[in-house]
């Protein structure tokens, strides 16, 4: 065999070689965005149910303004052993009020979560700018704890992100967390990353992830606002990484 037809099958082989591994890639990029899709679906039904569900007493409410703010502050620093900046806080509650929701009972606020949703640059889908939601902060008093209000309250944020047109939510909850990572995990949330020593106090987190399906919104109770399409692009405010916790 000449050295030209040897160059030549070697070639072929090589050309075989990447369309197989081609052809794999398509099939297994394929499979992941079916499996999207129908852990999606799941956690968009289960939204519809947790935020039909009933809690007598309860009312659910948006951020109204300076008002409520020594309130959510109250409830996230008693939840952590290294409170944010009332700068932080501003940043949340002044760039997405609609996606900062509290529970009321008798008037006392109970529970809140603090959320923003912007852009995603890294992500394009067909063209189509891609929006993140994030879930910052999540509190619940001592009390009202297990009652199922967190839960709640996180369904109705998610719901809100996703009318936004958030093709995911992610969060970060530190690795020792059970009880929030089992709130989130029933909710369809995937541990996506370990952040090593992501807090200030040396603790490990966890990044998670929930995929969303776009194509309908529930229903949240809540008034209607167009606070909830406002400009969804902002800054990170500097020098607060690692002091983000989603816990219940």
């Amino acid at each position: 065999m000449t050295k030209q037809k040897k160059k030549s099958k070697q070639k072929k082989k090589e050309n075989n070689g990447d369309a197989e591994a081609l052809a794999k890639q398509i099939q297994q990029t394929t499979l992941d965005e079916t499996r999207r899709r129908r852990e999606a679906e799941r956690s968009r039904e289960l939204s519809r149910e947790l935020c039909a569900s009933r809690h007598d007493g309860v009312e659910w409410c948006e951020y109204e303004g300076e008002v409520n703010l020594p309130e959510v502050m109250r409830l996230v620093d008693d939840d952590l052993s290294e409170p944010y900046s009332i700068f932080t806080y501003r940043y949340f509650v002044k760039n997405w009020p609609s996606l900062c929701l509290l529970a009321k009972i008798e008037g006392e606020t109970v529970a809140c979560v603090v959320s923003k949703a912007e852009v995603e640059n890294s992500q394009l889908v067909a063209g189509e700018t891609c929006y993140r939601g994030y879930i910052a902060m999540l509190a619940v008093n001592n009390t009202y704890r297990r009652s199922g209000i967190g839960t709640a309250l996180v369904c109705r944020s998610i719901e809100r992100m996703r009318a936004m047109g958030c093709a995911e939510v992610i969060l970060e909850t530190e690795t020792t967390n059970t009880i929030a990572l089992s709130l989130y995990e029933k909710l369809g949330f995937a541990r996506d990353e370990r952040l090593f020593k992501y807090y200030l106090n040396g603790a490990d987190a966890f990044r998670l992830c929930l995929p969303l399906a776009r194509e309908d919104f529930v229903d949240d109770g809540l008034p209607p606002t167009p606070e909830a399409f406002r400009q969804l692009s902002a800054a990170p405010p500097p020098g607060e990484r690692g002091r983000s916790k989603s816990d219940p």
